[in-house]
């Protein structure tokens, strides 16, 4: 009886050798990958532009898509503002400390400028899904300033927290947070991450 050769030649052998190969290599490559550098990557990129908050800390990049499927139907701690917002560095490390004291290991942290300054669609929907909490100027247009923090837990709005995000202009933030300020700010953080943990 006649062997039958598993190759009909020896150009499709090698075919096939050379696929078995680069397949094997990628599964290597993948395998290998080291998925946790992200979240490092977003802590640092996250202290350097906010020079108060150190690198070990608990925020993480999102866009104004991931922000709004959060405020809509999640469940989520979101900090907003933009890196020349000085108020927004002051508040994210104070967030930042409480967050780490009571136990919560991610902040989701959204740069809403650009989104703003362009009318971003989404951004727009934002502004308005938070319509009862947002700031309204003098002509009667709504919109979010920085720095605000939003608790939201399964869908619903627990927290919201915009104390500084008009104060600009009148004070700055290292003479407006005094040790007192600095406490209370952080009590009523603490407050409402507690609630999100229930």
């Amino acid at each position: 009886m006649e062997k039958k050769s598993l190759f009909k030649n020896k150009v499709q052998m090698y075919l096939y050798t050379i696929i078995f190969i680069v397949c094997l290599i990628l599964c290597i490559l993948i395998g290998n990958k080291d998925y946790s550098k992200e979240k490092v990557l977003d802590n640092i990129r996250f202290s350097e532009l906010y020079d108060k908050v150190e690198e070990d800390n608990v925020f993480k990049f999102v866009n104004a898509n991931d922000a709004l499927n959060i405020i809509n139907k999640q469940s989520g701690i979101i900090l907003m503002g933009f890196p020349n917002n000085e108020w927004t560095n002051y508040l994210a490390s104070y967030i930042n400390d409480v967050a780490k004291e009571v136990g919560i290991k991610e902040i989701l942290y959204y740069d809403f400028l650009n989104d703003r300054e362009n009318n971003n669609g989404t951004y727009e929907t934002i502004v308005n899904n938070l319509d009862v909490y947002v700031n309204v100027d003098d002509l009667g247009n709504k919109d979010l300033y920085a720095p605000t923090l939003v608790v939201i837990k399964n869908g619903n709005i627990i927290g919201y927290f915009d104390e500084t995000s008009i104060l600009k202009g009148t004070i700055s933030p290292d003479i407006y947070y005094t040790n007192d300020v600095i406490n209370r700010t952080k009590e009523e953080i603490k407050m409402i991450f507690l609630e999100y943990m229930k």
